[in-house]
């Protein structure tokens, strides 16, 4: 990364930071290594809080971890995963055997999320790939940023596009769990990630 590339993740750090969202090194994220996708630990401790009037146990929340995990990465998985950010895992309790839906986020306070940015984050599997930044929202990544220095004209934001799409086929695993790419350099653009298709609409910012 040269001084301009840092600079611009610089400024994307200072301006999510003033949004609320908290800057945790790479090295110090809660992971067992480079091909845990997940920030289990936390993501472990909002589910439970999220969910204790339903009465909870740590072994529901394994359950509801597992079934994320193993979530396969096809279409069809990443579509469970979605409709899982919508309306909750189903998982059977084990103090009732009632299957319920568990809670990965909730949307009606949004102060009762946890939100987490990390920068330069090497994840292995296939291959090794080193994400510019990525945004957590109670432990699960939702959101790749990739950035390329603006002042280098054989450089645009379809470069950084580009990259996440190559990502796809490194690190699926990462990727059935973002859903939301932004590419910048001078500009920025977002889209949806959808990993099976040959191309993803983009988006620009209409405000500052």
């Amino acid at each position: 990364m040269n001084q301009n590339e840092l600079e611009l993740e610089n400024y994307f750090t200072e301006e999510l930071g003033k949004l609320g969202w908290k800057f945790v090194r790479s090295d110090l994220l809660d992971r067992i290594g480079s091909d845990e996708q997940l920030l289990e630990l936390e993501l472990a401790s909002k589910i439970e809080s999220l969910n204790e009037s339903k009465g909870i146990t740590d072994e529901d929340v394994k359950h509801v971890i597992n079934e994320l995990k193993f979530t396969t990465t096809s279409e069809e998985g990443a579509k469970k995963i979605l409709n899982y950010y919508k309306n909750g895992v189903p998982v059977k309790y084990e103090n009732d055997g009632v299957v319920k839906f568990t809670k990965l986020f909730d949307y009606d306070d949004i102060e009762n999320n946890s939100f987490t940015l990390s920068r330069q984050v090497i994840h292995s599997g296939a291959e090794r790939i080193k994400n510019d930044i990525i945004l957590y929202v109670n432990g699960i990544p939702l959101v790749n940023i990739e950035l390329k220095d603006p002042t280098n004209p054989s450089e645009s934001w379809k470069n950084a596009y580009n990259q996440i799409r190559d990502y796809f086929s490194k690190i699926p695993e990462l990727y059935k769990y973002i859903q939301i790419g932004v590419a910048a350099n001078s500009r920025a653009r977002y889209f949806p990630i959808v990993q099976w298709a040959d191309n993803m609409k983009t988006y620009e910012w209409k405000s500052d």
